[in-house]
């Protein structure tokens, strides 16, 4: 054992993989001599990258990368199946497990190739002990101009730890001498220093593959290192941002940054992007020359943050902030969401583009084009941003309007002029009004004041029963309102609904039959 190296502990499951996998390397070997079959070395089996990361830091991992010295992981994949299905070499691995999970063995039979995007790199995945295992060849990788996806060849172990990423993710477990190996020489003192670096030059490292950038990044917010001068500095070249744009799809660079936003630390993750001055790169604009307004940026995650975490401002501060977020954002999702109208803040506030499009449709607001166009970005993402964007101010206007009294009408009808504007926000206007608070936030007005604001605005929906008020259905449905009124169904169906849903909101309390009655007193304006 290498003393000067930190021992690696593995669990019980982990330690009987092991002995699985060095017995199938021995099945393999004395295959190989039976056959007379010299020219394939014994071979040597390591388990490498995020799995000894996570264990040096103590971290559980249920995936588990073996990289293997002489075969692609297809061909011991293969092996591996054949070897296991002889019953008795089974049985003896179950009976090193504990009873509870002697039946934790599972989709052995389903070792697939996964050839990704190069042909040359053949994988296999598959599931043992309840782990997922990925089985692939020690390799050394050659980069083309336009393309991110490499050449594969088999490589040493030494030339498999310098592709990788980051020196704390070449870090590598030998099964064959149960010890750990730092081949980079770098991977240890890095972590033990809290430090992100490519284990071979940054420049040529990132222009070889540019997604690394926001991998390094995602890394760096996930475990709260800082990234290395040279390779930060490699990270702001023009060049690498051209390449970003140029050879990674937008899919992965959207992954790349959805997997940030739900990490652990996700307004670290945009103070590196903000620092590096990557956001015109990652969040570009694909249809003019206009750009986003960066300058306050910083002070809207930073907003969010504090929102969330509330640890700011003394003892009142924190209580209606705690108050007022338990109602914004009560739970994972919603808190991701927000992340995402944070990240896309700097858009949201840039007029959308004059005219019509080619179906003779306005164009989408700013920040739904840029992340559909940059990161091809989901469904409900792309809705948020839109109904945020749109509604911000609006949002903005009424909560002021109503903390100055210069909403007109009687409390009833305050309360239905509220309620009716909350239904135009959307089902998740309470996002939007997130926005709008970062956005008063990054114009230059204070975060308690903001917060006290938004808390009154918020105690106001919510003592009026609004809260819900997107859900609110009416009391009557069509066929009963078609039958009341002796008239088939046609267009004047939408405007009876919202004469109802306006009614309901004015009067909490209505029955169905005054409903009916109203609409009856009101014939004429449905046109009947």
């Amino acid at each position: 054992m290498d003393q000067t190296h930190p021992a690696i502990h593995l669990t019980l499951i982990e330690s009987t993989l092991r002995t699985l996998l060095l017995d199938v390397a021995q099945y393999i070997h004395e295959k190989d001599q039976k056959n007379n079959d010299f020219d394939r070395s014994k071979t040597v089996l390591r388990f490498t990258g995020g799995w000894v990361r996570d264990k040096l830091l103590g971290v559980d991992s249920h995936d588990i990368d073996v990289g293997i010295s002489n075969m692609t992981g297809y061909q011991f994949g293969k092996l591996l199946k054949e070897y296991l299905d002889k019953s008795k070499n089974l049985d003896k691995y179950k009976q090193a497990l504990p009873d509870g999970q002697r039946d934790a063995i599972v989709s052995l039979h389903k070792i697939e190739a996964n050839p990704e995007k190069s042909k040359h790199l053949e994988t296999v995945t598959t599931k043992i002990f309840g782990m997922d295992i990925d089985l692939v060849n020690l390799r050394k990788e050659t980069y083309t101009e336009d393309s991110r996806n490499p050449q594969m060849e088999f490589g040493t172990a030494v030339e498999d730890a310098l592709r990788r990423d980051a020196t704390i993710n070449a870090l590598f477990y030998n099964l064959n001498e149960s010890r750990l190996e730092d081949l980079t020489e770098r991977g240890l003192e890095d972590m033990k220093k809290r430090i992100i670096r490519t284990p071979m030059d940054p420049y040529q490292t990132f222009k070889d593959d540019p997604l690394r950038v926001l991998r390094l990044i995602r890394f760096a917010s996930r475990l709260g290192y800082q990234i290395e001068a040279g390779t930060e500095t490699a990270m702001q070249n023009e060049d690498i941002g051209i390449a970003l744009k140029l050879k990674i799809s937008k899919e992965r660079v959207w992954a790349e940054l959805d997997k940030m936003l739900r990490g652990p630390d996700p307004c670290s993750a945009l103070q590196f992007i903000d620092r590096l001055g990557l956001y015109p790169t990652i969040f570009a604009n694909h249809q003019d020359e206009v750009l986003a307004d960066t300058s306050t940026w910083s002070i809207g995650y930073n907003a969010l943050a504090r929102f969330l975490h509330s640890t700011e401002g003394g003892e009142e501060v924190q209580l209606v902030t705690d108050r007022l977020r338990q109602i914004l954002l009560r739970d994972v999702t919603s808190t991701y969401y927000a992340w995402i109208i944070a990240t896309f803040a700097p858009w949201c506030s840039v007029p959308k583009r004059e005219g019509l499009d080619r179906k003779n449709r306005s164009f989408p607001e700013r920040a739904v084009e840029v992340a559909r166009e940059s990161l091809r970005s989901d469904n409900k993402t792309l809705t948020l941003l839109r109904d945020g964007a749109a509604h911000y101010k609006d949002i903005i206007k009424w909560k002021s309007d109503l903390l100055a009294n210069k909403i007109k009408g009687t409390p009833a009808e305050i309360r239905q002029k509220v309620g009716l504007q909350i239904r135009t926000w959307s089902k998740d206007w309470k996002l939007c009004v997130v926005l709008a608070m970062l956005q008063e936030v990054m114009q230059g007005r204070d975060f308690a004041a903001v917060i006290r604001e938004y808390d009154q605005f918020l105690a106001y929906i919510i003592e009026q029963d609004l809260e819900g008020v997107c859900e609110l259905r009416p009391v009557v449905n069509g066929g009963e309102i078609m039958k009341s009124l002796g008239a088939k169904n046609g267009p004047w169906m939408s405007k009876a609904t919202t004469m109802v849903l306006e009614w309901q909101l004015l009067n909490p309390d209505t029955t169905q039959e005054t409903v009916l009655q109203q609409l009856a007193g009101r014939r004429a304006e449905l046109g009947l």
